[in-house]
Order: structure tokens, then C-alpha cells, then sequence
């Protein structure tokens, strides 16, 4: 009798303190949820109370994790004396324990608070022009990067006509735009420079040296800064569409989603599969170079049938979120939407996209009057003003007939996504859209040295 109540005695005890931990670790998971779904002051009390609980257990990992959610919580709430103090604290104890990765992550973490940020140049060289962004990329809410573009330059040079003209125009758009990289400081290995698929598939098409263009380039670049010596290269539609795909889908709709680049050469896009790959696609069909007569009103049998792939391939029509960028999508918001010019993301639906292509086959005069009209009844002064600039931009940027082209393009891969056995969401990406493999590409880095950390 007297061992079994030994045992007994053994086992409360192993169980309870079997039980301590795991109430504790429910709590910060508990507390976490809470603070996903903006109930900051349940999130308060439970993450409170599975800190004081690791405190009694003196297990220095699951303190580490508790500050670190704390942190998270008061980023949330925009207490940032509070949210630095658990980051730092949780950074201590991460490198006590030689977890490096999470070390480097509350570090980040603690940047991106202090308003500390990497700056980076891209230059992507397009279809129809060179773009310049000068990127601070810090790590914000969501677990999503943030960059604050603090200067975004473009220069129109059709570079996809590979002449000596469009040659010519892209030289001095690159000298221009390395003399005002040169000029910030920004250090070398922070420059990126990439030819769009949309060159490539120019290229291609023209049986062209891709290392004889890419010389053109690198030549004019090293003029203004001889250190420069990374690589100029000629982004596929599959590298373009991953490095997109990470610059503007939030990671929580990173399962659920596939993003869609509607570009003047091409359309590609991407999403992940459900063992976590990504997985890119590519159509040789832009609003730039679309065979349409004047008078066609629309898409040839051959183009509607490569766009079944949007129908046809279970990955693309099993995404809730669809993200939607390039320059075609971009002028639709414009015209439609003025009065959310100043939005990050603005959501549209299969009728928005159904009436702007409408608008766009009929009288060029009548649809800029539709924009006018709605920018006319915009009472704040600055929303109204970004707005106009907004429509004069896709003026200056798309023909009657481009715009004519490319909204039957976006009607027609539309027509194809839409489902009655799944309701979908559609976005367009308003803040940084054009410069968004470049995001991609220095989150790509950013993730990369993450990951070679020793855990």
C-alpha cells in the first residue's frame, strides 16, 4: 500500500510538473492568436500570464519566445518603448543560447521599430522604359517587409525595340540613374539591375546576344561607377514572377493566394503549391504587343486557349486571394478608382473589370471624362490631386489602343478565374507595384541570410 502511494505521489508530481510547461506555452500560442486578430488586451493577459508562468519554470527558450511575442504585440499596438524593450530582451537570451537566426530576427525587428533601414537601388530595364527605386526596406507588421520608397524615377526608352535609338535612350537612363545612386552612397552590393522577361522574350524572338545587351548596359553603368561588377541579368518569366509574387503578397496570404503580372510583353505570375513550392507560369501576351486589328472587339481562339491555363491548372483556381499588377491594372484603377489613389491596396471585382473594358472599347474622350467626372466629386484637396496626376500619368503612358488592348487581355484571364464554387478576391497592389520584383528580390537576400544562420 505504502508503494503504491509512492508511485502515486510520483506521478502527481511528474504530472504536474508535466502540466506547468505546456498551460504556459498555451498561453503565449493563446495570447499570439489574440494578437493576430486585434484583441490586444486578451493578448495582454494571456501572453502576461504565460510569462510569469515560464519565470516559475526558468526555462530560458520559452522566456526568449514570450518576449519575443510581447514585442509583437506592442509593435502592434504602436508602443514602441515597450516592443523594444521584449525584442531586446528576447535578442539577449536568443544569443545565450546560440540561436543566431532568431537573434538576427529580433534585431530586425527592433530596426524596422527604431526606423533604421537598409537602403537598396533597383533598376529594372522594361519594355517600355528604365525605372529607378531607391528602397528602405524595414520588417513591419504581419511579418511583411515594408519599403519606403524614397525616390522612384522612370524614363521611358522602349527598350524592347532593341535599335540604336531604343540602345541609346536606355544608356543615358542608366548613366542618370547610377549618378543619383552614386550620389546617396549607396554601396554596391545594395544595386540591383535586371532586364524584365518582357527584353528577354524581345530577344529572343530577334535571336539576339543577351551578353552583348547586357553589355550596352554594364558599360554605361561602370561609367558613372567603375566599382559596379555584379552581374546584369535577364530575368525568365518564372524568376520574375517569384520575385514579384514575395514583393507584394502579405505571408499570410501566402498559401491561399497567386499573383498575376499583366506586363506590355508578357503575362506571368506564380503561387505555392501545397508542399510549399513555388510554382511560376509565363504567356507570351502583353497589352504592349497583343496582335488585335483596330476593329477586333475580341481575343482570337489561339489566345483564349492558351488563357484556359488560369481554368485548367488546379493551383491557380484553388487561391482565395488572386494579386493583380502591371502597367494595364494600373491604368484600371486609375480610370476606375480614382478616389483611392492614395490606397495601398485597392480591391476590385470581376464587374469593375467587365465595365472598364467596356469604357475602354468605346469613345477615348468619354472614358477620361468618366475619371474626370469622379475626380471632380473628390473633396479632399490631396487625394484629389494624386488622383489627377494619377490620369495624367496613363495618358502619357497608354494609348487609346493600348488601353483598348490590354483591358480585352485582363477581361479574358478574368473570364477564366471566375468560379461559382469559390468566391475569390481581387487586389491590385497601388504603392510599389512597379518596383516590386526588386522588393522581392532584396527580401529574397534579406530571407536567404535568415536562413545560413546557424539556428
Amino acid at each position: 500500500m505504502k508503494r503504491l502511494f509512492v508511485l502515486f505521489s510520483l506521478l502527481t508530481v511528474f504530472l504536474t510538473s508535466y502540466a506547468q510547461p505546456n498551460q504556459a506555452i498555451r498561453y503565449i500560442k493563446i495570447g499570439n492568436t489574440y494578437r493576430e486578430t486585434n484583441q490586444y488586451k486578451e493578448a495582454e493577459r494571456a501572453l502576461t500570464a504565460g510569462l510569469a508562468s515560464i519565470h516559475q519554470l526558468r526555462d530560458r527558450y520559452w522566456e526568449a519566445v514570450a518576449y519575443e511575442n510581447m514585442g509583437l504585440l506592442y509593435r502592434d499596438m504602436e508602443d514602441s518603448i515597450k516592443a523594444l524593450r521584449y525584442f531586446d530582451s528576447a535578442s539577449r537570451i536568443y544569443q545565450q543560447l546560440n540561436l543566431e537566426g532568431s537573434r538576427i530576427s529580433m534585431i530586425q525587428l527592433g530596426e524596422s521599430i527604431r526606423k533604421r533601414a537598409e537602403a537598396y537601388a533597383g533598376i529594372d530595364i522594361g519594355s517600355t522604359g528604365v525605372k529607378l527605386s531607391i528602397v528602405q526596406v524595414t520588417l513591419g507588421r504581419e511579418g511583411r517587409y515594408i519599403y519606403n520608397t524614397s525616390r522612384d524615377s522612370s524614363i521611358n526608352s522602349n527598350f524592347a525595340d532593341l535599335n540604336s535609338s531604343a540602345f541609346e535612350s536606355g544608356k543615358n537612363a542608366i548613366r542618370q540613374f547610377f549618378t543619383i545612386i552614386n550620389s546617396l552612397g549607396i554601396k554596391e552590393d545594395h544595386i540591383f539591375v535586371a532586364f524584365s522577361s518582357g527584353v528577354l522574350q524581345a530577344l529572343v524572338n530577334r535571336r539576339m546576344s543577351q551578353d552583348s545587351v547586357a553589355h550596352i548596359i554594364e558599360q554605361a553603368a561602370q561609367g558613372v561607377m567603375p566599382g559596379f561588377r555584379r552581374p546584369i541579368e535577364f530575368l525568365t518569366g518564372d524568376l520574375e514572377a517569384k520575385y514579384t509574387n514575395m514583393g507584394i503578397v502579405l505571408p499570410k496570404y501566402k498559401e491561399r493566394s497567386v499573383s498575376i503580372d499583366i506586363g506590355g510583353g508578357n503575362t506571368k505570375g506564380g503561387y505555392y503549391n501545397t508542399s510549399g513550392a513555388f510554382e511560376a507560369f509565363s504567356l507570351p501576351y502583353g497589352s504592349r504587343f497583343l496582335t488585335l486589328t483596330a476593329n477586333q472587339d475580341a481575343l482570337q481562339e489561339s489566345i483564349l486557349s492558351e488563357l484556359k491555363l488560369f481554368n485548367q491548372r488546379p493551383g491557380i483556381q484553388n487561391k482565395r486571394e488572386v494579386f493583380f499588377l502591371g502597367g494595364i491594372v494600373w491604368a484600371m484603377v486609375n480610370i476606375m478608382f480614382p478616389e483611392k489613389a492614395l490606397t495601398d491596396y485597392v480591391e476590385f471585382t470581376y464587374s469593375d473589370v467587365t465595365n472598364f473594358q467596356k469604357l475602354s472599347s468605346g469613345d477615348y474622350t468619354n472614358l477620361i471624362n468618366y475619371t474626370t467626372d469622379k475626380i471632380s466629386k473628390i473633396t479632399d484637396p490631396e487625394l484629389a490631386s494624386r488622383a489627377q496626376k494619377n490620369l495624367e500619368a496613363t495618358q502619357n503612358t497608354f494609348t487609346s489602343e493600348n488601353l483598348r488592348r490590354g483591358a480585352l487581355l485582363m477581361g479574358g484571364i478574368m473570364n477564366e478565374l471566375q468560379t461559382p464554387t469559390l468566391k475569390k478576391r481581387y487586389y491590385f497592389l497601388s504603392k510599389g507595384s512597379h518596383i516590386a520584383w526588386v522588393t522581392g528580390y532584396v527580401v529574397y537576400n534579406i530571407s536567404e541570410k535568415y536562413r545560413n544562420a546557424a539556428e
